[in-house]
């Protein structure tokens, strides 16, 4: 019977490489326990009033870092002065605002790199801009924007207004008038821009969006069909509640 005598070097070598793999077992587990974690979360931010020209750098940083996988899925609601934003397929001369109007209060347009046409963002509106990696949850854009559109129509019932949406287009509809509009786009996986829903904004804004010799857009809001104010802080916390459970995360909130 042979006997083969091992050195004391061949043990400390081979319990140096035992280690060496739990460690990085460990560190491997540890990883993608973060990733997973990152996955299940909803960061919710609240920035209140900004400058949409400052927000929106902030909020391309933020994109890339969801690219990245930096962070968690994110919503981030914000109120911004009058803006207009022009997308890829408008055209900043058709934006139409009334001189008088130009005279009392300077409403910015902006160009932006957005498939849309045109939309307005402003005081009364409840914008929201979701930060989500699609990937994670398995779907594609018009998926995403139809469960954005479900959250909304579901908030708008806690109110007694009966929401819905339109065949080939994006938003949500009550009695043919537009009180929310879903401006998202995806790159990289990851959404980008916001969603809107008219709280109690000036209406008579959304003219300035009509395509010269075009029709004045129709839209509606909640003060105007409810004909009282409503809690905006509220309807934050309602709206992340049926997001979270709507996309299965778990919403935490990071600032306000």
């Amino acid at each position: 019977m042979e006997v083969v005598l091992y050195s004391f070097n061949y043990y400390r070598t081979f319990l140096f490489k035992v280690i060496l793999s739990y460690k990085k077992y460990k560190i491997r587990s540890f990883f993608e326990e973060r990733v997973l974690e990152m996955n299940r979360n909803l960061h919710v931010i609240n920035f209140g009033k900004k400058e949409f020209s400052d927000f929106y750098k902030l909020n391309y940083r933020m994109w890339l870092q969801r690219v990245a996988n930096d962070i968690s899925d994110t919503i981030i609601f914000v109120e911004h002065p009058h803006v207009i934003l022009v997308g890829k397929a408008g055209n900043v001369k058709e934006i139409m605002i009334p001189s008088a109007l130009n005279r009392r209060e300077e409403i910015p347009v902006y160009e932006v790199d957005w498939d849309g046409s045109s939309t307005y963002r402003g005081p009364g509106q409840l914008v929201i801009y979701p930060i989500v990696h699609l990937n994670r949850h398995g779907i594609k854009e018009e998926e995403f924007k139809k469960k954005v559109e479900d959250v909304l129509i579901r908030l708008l019932s806690k109110y007694g207004i009966k929401g819905e949406q339109r065949p080939g287009e994006d938003g949500v509809w009550v009695s043919g008038h537009k009180i929310a509009s879903i401006d998202i786009e995806v790159c990289q996986q990851v959404t980008r821009h916001s969603v809107s829903l008219n709280i109690n904004p000036r209406l008579s804004l959304f003219r300035m969006l009509q395509s010269r010799g075009g029709a004045t857009p129709q839209v509606t809001s909640m003060y105007h069909l409810l004909k009282k104010k409503v809690d905006t802080k509220v309807l934050k916390i309602q709206f992340a509640d049926l997001f979270q459970n709507e996309f299965g995360l778990k919403a935490e909130i990071i600032s306000s």
